[in-house]
């Protein structure tokens, strides 16, 4: 079966929320090749609908990654959005806030891309409000900084040409930071804000790179290592481990959870947290979202139109009426709108 078939057979079934087939054919097509863009993002919405969130983010982080060496900038930002939507599942709004500014930096026209902005914006003043009104703590010692030998948080994975790692240390300084590629192992070096010597290394390597052409990047929450691979030959681990067998790879579930690749639909439900504070009788964009995720199509683009031209301010559902005209900002009573 050609793999287009596979990967709308894919989405159809993930639409009727038959994971199981949805999955099937989205593996299908991914052994025909294994860097189709669509059938990835494919798999890693289906995994975030069953939340299965580590793999979902291993393959946005895959997903990153093909579309920087395609250079097609839709991709990307597709990749990053997609990202950011699995980190903000898993409540890591700093690092979901990095990555949705990625994909709104490369196409603000975007949407979608602009209300997932908002929304992870007002995540974020919620916790850092909440942060201000907690007791403070004991004035005692301040609690230690990361040394040498604590070890970060990573993740990794491995594509056909390249292993990308993430170090989790924040506000790293690059004016300090040292990174050395050899051919069989990295190492990071750098000082913290504390004047503290930071290493970490990875020695030896699964196999072999190529250090000319490897490089990394620094986020605020995070250093990456972008190894390019000497060989094509998969990684099952990111150092050789000395015995006979290699670790085992991590075997898939048989269940995924996926969204339509419809480029004009929004699933609220993969954003939802599961928060006390999220009740649906006190927060008005968890009607929204509730609203938004029954309706059909035009309802939608209705919602979406009315909501962002008029800055907050109008919901409107008819999309034959929102269409023909801008939507004007209708202030509350009582309030006089001015511009400035």
């Amino acid at each position: 079966m050609p793999i287009g078939t596979r990967i709308q057979e894919g989405e159809s079934a993930y639409e009727r929320d038959d994971l199981v087939t949805a999955l099937l054919n989205a593996n299908a097509a991914l052994q025909e090749n294994q860097d189709s863009f669509k059938a990835l993002l494919l798999r890693s919405r289906i995994y975030l609908r069953s939340k299965k969130y580590d793999l979902a983010l291993e393959d946005a982080n895959k997903l990153v990654q093909i579309a920087q060496n395609n250079g097609k900038r839709e991709d990307l930002a597709t990749s990053y959005k997609q990202k950011a939507i699995v980190l903000f599942r898993q409540k890591q709004f700093s690092e979901a806030m990095e990555n949705i500014n990625e994909a709104y930096n490369l196409n603000n026209k975007d949407a979608e891309c602009s209300m997932f902005k908002t929304m992870i914006g007002k995540k974020l003043q919620s916790d850092a409000d909440l942060s201000v009104k907690s007791p403070a703590s004991s004035k005692g010692k301040p609690l230690p900084q990361q040394t040498s030998k604590e070890k970060p948080k990573v993740d990794w994975y491995d594509s056909k040409g390249m292993v990308n790692v993430s170090i989790y240390v924040k506000n790293i300084p690059p004016t300090t930071l040292k990174v050395d590629f050899q051919e069989t192992s990295v190492s990071v070096d750098f000082k913290t804000s504390e004047n503290t010597n930071f290493s970490y290394s990875l020695d030896p390597l699964y196999g072999s790179i190529l250090p000319s052409k490897s490089s990394f990047k620094v986020f605020g929450t995070k250093l990456e290592l972008y190894l390019a691979k000497e060989t094509e030959e998969s990684w099952k681990a990111l150092e050789k481990v000395e015995t006979d067998t290699a670790p085992e790879q991590e075997t898939r579930p048989t269940t995924f959870d996926y969204p339509s690749s419809s480029a004009k639909k929004v699933n609220w439900s993969e954003f939802k947290v599961d928060d006390a504070e999220e009740d649906s009788n006190q927060d008005p964009d968890a009607f929204f979202r509730k609203l938004y995720q029954g309706a059909d199509d035009d309802t939608r683009r209705a919602m979406m139109k009315s909501y962002l031209e008029s800055n907050g301010t109008t919901l409107s559902t008819d999309w034959k009426e929102v269409s023909q005209k801008k939507v004007d900002i209708a202030p509350p009573d009582g309030v006089d709108l001015r511009d400035w």
